[in-house]
């Protein structure tokens, strides 16, 4: 078997729960993170993992943990940082203090992903968000100061009491920070979130393709590439982590309700914490044939701007050819890749293919 080359982290801990979020997440207690990151090496150590090329650690917030459990953590991965070419830590700008920024670069980290979501004040807190835009500018400032300057800002397209004039200014801001990478992710409104409860809509989707516009256009005008459907980056500061989910390779998936595909096994982690303390840690599995294979070749492979390889389609060039002609598709070389137009109804062009 091929040993995967990445490895992801999930640490579930928040300091409060946003009113948009449906991840699996809990609020943070020293008394579940103790034995949490207890289990967690238990679990990594339960794989033999070897030379790994990409690490992310993602929540939740990993950066919600005390300083002392933030180390405790940065120690476990370290182990298996040898060799690594990436190893990202998600954070957020109030619990991403200048010891923590000390204990990432010290440990090794060469990547943060920063939950920013607007640079609008008044938006941040009636989303139940703890932070504002100043303390946003303080962390990255504090990171470029600190050596860590491949930095990832998340915002959510969509959010309630935003607009086009809103999302001109958040963009505008990011960039003037000198952020090399932007996730950019439409607000999705699910059962049982505060959101959810307080009657909120997700976006139309003419609007939501109004803002993406926007977004492309002016990202792209100061020199960013959007290589997946909701990433832009500099030439050079694409998420190799990323990059590896949407090639189709095999990765590692620890800690509560990560996935992972190793050797023809697609998996996911239980969301139950006793559970998973108790080191049940895999609730399902799908065993991945050679035509599941191909539908997630098609799926992701098509999101980025190096496309597919020509090979996988070789029995549907009527529907790619078609696709072609519709402007959603380009063939360049021995790979077809999707337009920007292409990426805006990546649905409908994979049901077509498949």
């Amino acid at each position: 078997m091929n040993k995967p080359r990445s490895l992801y982290i999930h640490i579930p801990f928040c300091e409060k729960i946003c009113d948009y979020c449906d991840f699996t997440k809990l609020q943070y207690f020293r008394k579940f993170a103790i034995p949490y990151l207890d289990t967690l090496e238990k679990e990594l150590k339960s794989y033999e993992i070897e030379a790994l090329k990409t690490i992310y650690v993602g929540g939740g917030t990993p950066t919600a943990l005390e300083d002392d459990l933030f180390e405790k953590l940065l120690k476990i991965v370290y182990a298996y940082t040898k060799g690594v070419k990436e190893y990202t830590i998600e954070a957020n700008p109030e619990s991403l203090s200048l010891n923590k920024i000390k204990m990432l670069k010290k440990y090794g980290v060469t990547r943060i992903s920063l939950g920013v979501q607007t640079t609008n004040d008044k938006i941040l807190s009636a989303i139940n968000r703890d932070h504002s835009f100043s303390q946003v500018k303080e962390a990255i400032n504090n990171l470029k100061e600190n050596g860590l300057d491949n930095i990832n800002v998340d915002l959510i397209l969509g959010l309630p009491h935003s607009s086009a004039k809103i999302l001109k200014e958040d963009i505008k801001n990011i960039l003037d920070l000198g952020v090399k990478h932007i996730s950019c992710y439409g607000l999705t409104v699910n059962p049982h979130t505060v959101l959810y409860n307080k009657g909120f809509k997700e976006p139309e989707g003419d609007t939501l393709r109004k803002y993406y516009d926007i977004v492309n256009e002016i990202l792209t005008n100061n020199g960013f590439v959007h290589y997946e459907v909701s990433n832009w980056a500099k030439p050079g500061y694409e998420s190799k982590h990323n990059l590896a989910y949407w090639r189709n390779h095999h990765y590692y998936g620890c800690g509560l309700g990560a996935s992972g595909y190793i050797d023809k096994v697609r998996y996911k982690n239980t969301i139950n914490l006793d559970k998973y303390l108790e080191g049940n840690f895999v609730n399902e599995k799908e065993n991945v044939y050679k035509k599941d294979k191909l539908v997630y070749q098609i799926m992701l492979n098509l999101r980025t701007n190096e496309g597919i390889d020509i090979k996988y389609l070789k029995d549907k060039e009527e529907a790619v050819n078609a696709l072609i002609g519709e402007g959603l598709l380009v063939r360049k070389e021995n790979r077809i890749i999707s337009t920007y137009e292409g990426m805006m109804i990546l649905d409908q062009i994979i049901l077509k293919l498949l």
